[in-house]
């Protein structure tokens, strides 16, 4: 089903049919590639393809004991032909929980064209030009890998624009992973934190990579156990400060009294009191 931008009621929903079934759970990314045809400087018609990634799965199965497959796909979605085609990306990695990184601030205006062709940039072909809705900064996606018992065993970078598996990182010897959580820092450089448990260590991790280079950053030593199937996302430390403010009714000015070795041992304290179980 496809929602209009000015949809005013379910009535306005588009369904198409595309002969054929299977399962996505969590998407990677959406944007909308657009073809316009001119004569004599005059616009005639207009195309557009709305282009979606996912992990798909032909035949999910709800059962803890056995492992499904998800390999990264493509839909084409034409919403005038009600028409719909899926290509498979990439058939070698079974991967799930997509992430995107965060918008940049302030927000790009440069526009890649993610086609068959790899464009980058807008094309101009004789009367007809092509563009599409993905920025730069979107040309990357990731997903966390399945190992052959089900448990995430790495992360894997896509590349929207090449249309292509860009590389995989994989964890540590008997180490068990979660999902990747994406951010972006002030200078828009991207980083991919993960929990990790080593079960022959029985030590849980936080790790970083440089989302560029897949570099190891750091490993943070968890003081208890945190579950390596746990869901994340990065807050920055305003809002982070802003949260706890909410919760404990506490003023801003008492915040800021405390040093940021004191901010960060409070929170850290806090967050493991929340994530950890017997």
């Amino acid at each position: 089903g496809v929602v209009p931008k000015d949809a005013t009621s379910r009535d306005d929903v588009i369904w198409i049919d595309s002969n054929e079934s299977g399962a996505i759970v969590h998407p990677l990314h959406a944007w909308e590639e657009v073809e316009e045809v001119f004569e004599d400087g005059d616009l005639i018609s207009s195309r557009t393809i709305i282009k979606v990634w996912s992990p798909f799965s032909k035949d999910l199965e709800l059962d803890l004991n056995k492992a499904n497959t998800f390999h990264m796909v493509e839909y084409s979605i034409d919403v005038h032909s009600k028409s719909v085609t899926r290509e498979v990306i990439d058939d070698t990695i079974n991967s799930e929980f997509s992430v995107m990184p965060p918008r940049a601030k302030p927000a790009s205006s440069f526009v890649a064209a993610p086609s068959s062709s790899a464009l980058s940039e807008i094309k101009v072909e004789s009367t007809t030009k092509r563009h599409s809705t993905l920025s730069y900064e979107d040309r990357f996606g990731f997903t966390a890998i399945l190992g052959d018992e089900g448990h995430f065993i790495g992360y894997a970078k896509w590349n929207l624009v090449r249309r292509r598996l860009d590389s995989t990182v994989y964890y540590g010897k008997d180490e068990i992973g979660g999902e990747p959580t994406v951010l972006r820092a002030d200078d828009n450089k991207i980083y991919i934190g993960c929990y990790t448990y080593n079960e022959q260590d029985a030590q849980s991790s936080f790790i970083i990579y440089d989302g560029e280079t897949n570099e190891k950053v750091c490993r943070l030593e968890m003081p208890h156990r945190v579950p390596y199937g746990f869901h994340g996302q990065f807050i920055s430390r305003e809002d982070l400060e802003k949260h706890f403010e909410y919760h404990e009714n506490r003023p801003s000015s008492k915040l800021k009294e405390e040093t940021e070795e004191e901010m960060y041992r409070r929170l850290v304290q806090q967050m493991t009191t929340m994530l950890t179980f017997p």
